[in-house]
Formats: structure tokens, C-alpha cells, sequence
């Protein structure tokens, strides 16, 4: 075979970020553990903060050698501990593996050596940040655009993610709204626009509870809040727990600006039959976009 044959291998990238901070000559001590469906990947940056994260549906089954838990880099450049789940199946972490092995570190006391501990999550992840969060009674969870169960007898009206519905939901830890009144803080961010995600909301029931209505957010609320360059601050201060409704909403403003808020308001007045409001909302976007274009020309 010539040199200059194509590789027809796919390029599944080099090593992870984590493994470099836990292997054997690795600064940092930690852990992988490969459970078939799901893996746990966890570097100890100090007991200060743990972070605790899950993967959601975009990231099930990334076949990559660098594959990072969803938001690895964000704990890492701020020095925080990072228990990260990765799933391969869409299945909504309905696995008795990955579930005994939560249980399994809440009873051995792993969570309890930290300071603080924060469960978060968007969609997907979202469930399992709410629902395992009762495995760390006192943490702080940060959950994006959140399903609080896919068992049809609770949620009939979900007709979403025909896969994660056919998963096992006879296990335990089925049902978030059942599993987050032992949590210190639980922050919400939906779009109240949003039927479906609003009727999860509607389920969650408790004074810990804080709303961030993410309005023109739509269901990839932490997607949008990213493009808006919003998530970093959001979740940092609800990891520390220091986020209110005012930072909330002050930081929210910019979300006028990403076209994917203009497509979700498009979708929602036409939904709403305000097809009228289409052209007045879409030449204020404009207007609005081309008057911050303006302002950055005009720093330069």
C-alpha cells in the first residue's frame, strides 16, 4: 500500500485533558470506571468543591478517545473537584450499574469529604442531576431544561425521546421530583414558553426550589445561554451558590442577540396564532442586531 493511501480510520483524537491530571505520574489522584452503558471519570482538585455532572442526549455514545464529561474544562480552569457521568445510550441513566455505583459512593462517604458538592446537568443530564442530588444531602444543584421523569403513568403528555421512554423506569431514582427535597439550593432554568419543560417544572415542589425563567430559551436553554457567552457565569455562581433571580435576568438581556432566541419566539407566536407579531418582532431583532454591530465598529 502507498504512502499517500487515505486513512479510511475515523480520527478519534488523542488523550483526554483528565487522564493527563490522573494517570500514574499525573498530579492529581482520581478515577475511571467503564460500566458498560455509563463511565464515571473523576479528578480530585481539593475537597473545597466537587462538581458533579452528566452527560445529556448530544453527547450519548461519543465514540472520541478525548472525551470529556460535560463541563470538565469549566471545573478544571476553576480548580474544582469533577466527578463527570458519561452515557452511551440515550437511556436517561435508567441503568441498575450506574445506579448502584451512585449509591455505592454516597454510602462509602465519597461526597461527604467535600465542602460543597453540586449536581448539574441540562436535559437529560438534567434528570440525573435533580434525581441522584439525593445521593449528597445539603448539595447545590444547576439543572438546564430538565425532564423530572420519562415514566409514562407520571408524565403521559411527554411523548419526547421514544428511547429514553422504552428504558427500565421500574428502577430506583425515577422520579426527580421525588428525589430533591434534601438538596440545599435547587436552581431550574427553563423557558416558561416551553409547554413540556414547564410541566416538568410544575412537578418540582419545595422551598429550595429557585425558577430562572429562560424565556425564548427554548428546550436548549444552556445552549443558548453558551452562544450568548452566559453559561460560565450562570453556573459558576449557582455552583457556589451564590446566583440570584436579579444576576439571573441581568445576565439573560443578551439573549435578544442569538439568532436561536429569534427562532424560538418565531415558533412560539406562530404556535400561539400571532402570526401578525412575526414582522414587528423580526425587524426589532434587526434593528437590534445591527445597532450592536454599530457599537463594536465603533470602539474599534
Amino acid at each position: 500500500m502507498s504512502s499517500d493511501t487515505p486513512n479510511d480510520e475515523p480520527d478519534l483524537g488523542g488523550i483526554p485533558s483528565w487522564y493527563r491530571e490522573i494517570f500514574p505520574a499525573g498530579n492529581n489522584k482520581g478515577f475511571f470506571h467503564n460500566l458498560g452503558n455509563h463511565s464515571a471519570l473523576f479528578v480530585d482538585r481539593g475537597q473545597h468543591q466537587l462538581v458533579v455532572s452528566f452527560d445529556n442526549l448530544s453527547d450519548a455514545g461519543n465514540p472520541r478517545y478525548d472525551r470529556d464529561a460535560w463541563a470538565g474544562k469549566f471545573c478544571a480552569d476553576n480548580g474544582w473537584s469533577h466527578l463527570g457521568v458519561l452515557s452511551q445510550v440515550p437511556h436517561w441513566y435508567r441503568d441498575q450499574a450506574i445506579i448502584d455505583f451512585m449509591k455505592k459512593l454516597s454510602s462509602d462517604g465519597f461526597f461527604e469529604q467535600f465542602d460543597r458538592v453540586a449536581f448539574c446537568g441540562t436535559s437529560m443530564g438534567g434528570f440525573a442531576a435533580l434525581t441522584f442530588s439525593s445521593l449528597a444531602p445539603g448539595a447545590t444543584v444547576i439543572a438546564f431544561s430538565p425532564q423530572t421523569t420519562l415514566r409514562s403513568d407520571l408524565v403521559p403528555w411527554d411523548k419526547r425521546f421514544a428511547k429514553g421512554r422504552r428504558a427500565d423506569w421500574a428502577l430506583e431514582y425515577s422520579d426527580a421530583a421525588e428525589q430533591i427535597s434534601s438538596a440545599h439550593k435547587v436552581y431550574v432554568v427553563f423557558d416558561p414558553f416551553f409547554d413540556l419543560d414547564k410541566k416538568h417544572y410544575n412537578r418540582l415542589v419545595g422551598e429550595n426550589i429557585m425558577s430562572l425563567h429562560g424565556f425564548g430559551l427554548g428546550h436548549k436553554s444552556a445552549l443558548v445561554l453558551r452562544r450568548m457567552d452566559r453559561l460560565k457565569p450562570i453556573m459558576f455562581d449557582a455552583i457556589t451558590g451564590v446566583l440570584t433571580e436579579k444576576r439571573f435576568y441581568e445576565l439573560m438581556r443578551a439573549r435578544k442577540d442569538v439568532y436561536l432566541y429569534r427562532q424560538n419566539i418565531e415558533t412560539y407566536l406562530i404556535q400561539r396564532d400571532r402570526e401578525n407579531w412575526l414582522p414587528l418582532f423580526r425587524k426589532a431583532f434587526k434593528t437590534r442586531r445591527r445597532k450592536a454591530k454599530l457599537a463594536l465598529l465603533a470602539k474599534d
